[in-house]
Parts: C-alpha cells; structure tokens; sequence
C-alpha cells in the first residue's frame, strides 16, 4: 500500500483544515436542533475549536523538533560512522605495517642463517684468504674485496688479501681515523659509502670498467677492539651493513678473520 507523505508546512496547513472542517461539521449539528443553544453554546464549541487546534499545533511542533534532533542524530551517527571507518583503516594500515614488518624481520632472519650457514663452510681453510673474499663476494654481490688486517706495533692496517683487482692496482695501508678507512675502524661501525670520488680506483668485471659502485667499510671486531677491516665494492645496494655483525663474529669465532 502506498503512502502520502506531506512537507512539514504541507501536514500542518491539512492538519489545522481538517480541524477546521471537524469545527464546522460541529456547528452544522445545530441546524438540527429544535432550539437556539444561545451564545454561551457556541462559546464554548468555539473554545472547544481552539483547544482542538493548539493541540494540533502543539503535536505538530512537538513532531517536527523530534524530526529536526533525529535528523540531527542521524548526520552525527553518520559523521561517527565515517570517523570510524577511518580509524578502522588507520588501524588496518598499521597492522598492515606491522605484519610487513614482522614478514620482513622474519625474511632477513632466513636470509642471514643462510648466509652464515654458506660461511660456515669455509670453516678451518682459515688460510684460504681468497676464497673467503670470493664467498663474501658472491654472496652480497661485490665487485671487489679487499682485506686490511692490523700489524703491531705500529698499527697499521695493511692489505692481506684481495679480490676482483687487477693486478696494476696497489692499494696502500692506513691507521685509524686516516681518512674513510681508519674512520670506520676508529668508530668500529659498519659503513656504506655512496659518493665515491671518481679517482678512487676502477674496478674490473668481465664487462669492462666502472667507476659507479657502493663502498661498504666492515669493521672486524675482538673482544671490542678493531683487528681488521674488510672493503667491499657493489653495483647496488646490499644488506651486508646489516648481517656484518653477525657474519663477523662467526668468521672471528671459527678464526678465519
């Protein structure tokens, strides 16, 4: 079934014609009578009208402020609701983040047990020097390797054993806070290098030469003091920075740094 719906103004005039007509037909009953009631009769039916109408008047007030405050409440219902679904959102971006997180964590966790497990190989060829720089090399993908260890008394670092030069190139030793180098062994932190000047030196690939790489600068560490350090070229970025720590102290541990 339908409905007839009227605006507010629209159900208030038909509600205040309608009690007009109930007043009329009320009056129209008198036609009928044997008598005149008098003028006390119609006063009070005319007063009877006027309470009729303001309760009317009163019942329509009172519905269109219920309208108004339910309209109200339902923007405010819909404003909370949209508030809502923003923080659900926010909320779910976080948690997003955080799983990523945690997936990421858990990923870089799997690579570095792989990566020391390869190490491990190496194991008690602590004199194989050049398959130790190979290995590094091929697992955080460097171009060259070069290692410095620590000579006393004068404490000097000096190259021990390198990987990917050519053989024209000679690399000189340092002491600490010399430069990049004795920088990283002085501050005992692993380092990455972007800008490299372009007379550094080249390194040699199958391919050619390049002069664009990243230069990480590894500290190796004993009982908190730099005995070493390893140098190595990339392409791109790695994660070296990241796992030395580890990858250090398990080659310290089994004596092949």
């Amino acid at each position: 079934m339908s409905r007839i719906k009227f605006s507010h103004h629209s159900f208030q005039k038909y509600l205040f014609l309608l009690g007009g007509i109930a007043f009329g037909l009320s009056l129209l009953k008198n036609i009928f009578l044997d008598q005149n009631p008098g003028t006390l009769f119609y006063l009070v039916e005319f007063l009877s009208f006027v309470f009729f109408l303001a309760a009317f008047y009163v019942s329509d007030k009172n519905n269109q402020q219920l309208r108004t405050l339910n309209e109200v409440q339902k923007d405010q219902f819909e404003e909370d609701r949209r508030q809502m679904s923003r923080k659900i959102d926010n909320l779910q971006e976080i948690v997003s983040a955080f799983e990523e997180k945690e997936n990421e964590a858990a990923r870089f966790a799997t690579y570095q047990e792989k990566i020391l497990q390869k190490l491990s190989r190496i194991g008690d060829e602590a004199g194989d020097r050049h398959r130790l720089l190979y290995t590094l090399g091929e697992l955080f993908h460097g171009m060259a390797v070069i290692l410095y260890k620590k000579e006393e008394p004068k404490g000097i670092f000096n190259v021990e054993a390198t990987y990917g030069l050519s053989e024209e190139v000679t690399v000189d030793g340092f002491i600490a806070g010399d430069g990049l180098h004795g920088q990283a062994v002085a501050d005992g932190v692993p380092t990455m290098v972007e800008e490299i000047p372009e007379s550094y030196f080249e390194v040699e690939t199958a391919l050619g030469k390049s002069e664009s790489y990243f230069l990480y600068l590894l500290p190796v560490m004993q009982e908190e003091k730099c005995i070493g350090l390893v140098e190595l070229l990339t392409f791109r970025k790695s994660e070296v920075k990241e796992l030395w720590p580890q990858v250090m102290k398990k080659l310290v541990e089994q004596e092949v740094l």
